[in-house]
């Protein structure tokens, strides 16, 4: 496997350290608790592949992979299509999500794969009202329709499932992940 790009500060924290304050240092208890599904999701990814870091990245499990992007968004390194791009918390990261799923959707070709894990809002009222504590301690928002952006930016989702996994053991936060191709 070729390493095209460099690793990003939350996987290097050696040469770039993350402070205490960092939105990054609030995901990794979170993390941790989707470990298995985000490693299951790296491991279906195959051929050329994207990485887009997001807070909820970890590890690197890409046995099929023949060469590998790591980036956070936006990718200006990035040349061509890719077989598999991959967002593990950069949706709900980002400030302005149409820009990404624009440039998400540039980078695939006809039938190239979009990996996704992140967090999934709704349309109810605490959820949105919790958004700005939310995007202050971990970086990314807790009230986005991640399913329905990718609907309406032309993805087809072609396989999409929810859980719920419980921080400190009480409080709820639904997440979303899944399989979507350019239509």
């Amino acid at each position: 496997m070729e390493v095209l790009g460099a690793l990003v500060a939350v996987t290097d924290r050696r040469e770039h350290p993350v402070p205490a304050w960092s939105p990054s240092f609030g995901c990794t208890r979170l993390s941790r608790l989707l470990l298995p599904t985000i490693k299951g999701a790296q491991q279906r990814a195959a051929g050329r592949v994207l990485d887009l870091r997001g807070p909820l990245a970890t590890g690197f499990a890409y046995g099929n992979a023949s060469e590998l992007l790591v980036s956070k968004y936006p990718c200006r390194t990035a040349q061509g299509t890719f077989d598999t791009v991959c967002s593990f918390g950069a949706l709900s990261a980002a400030v302005d999500l149409c820009s990404v799923l624009k440039s998400v959707h540039a980078f695939m070709g006809g039938e190239s794969r979009f990996l996704f894990v992140e967090l999934d809002g709704g349309a109810s009222r605490w959820r949105r009202l919790l958004d700005g504590p939310v995007r202050l301690v971990w970086g990314i928002s807790a009230s986005r329709d991640i399913s329905g952006a990718l609907w309406s930016a032309g993805f087809e989702l072609l396989y999409l499932d929810r859980q719920v996994v419980y921080l400190l053991g009480y409080v709820p936060v639904k997440v979303v992940f899944g399989v979507a191709r350019r239509v």
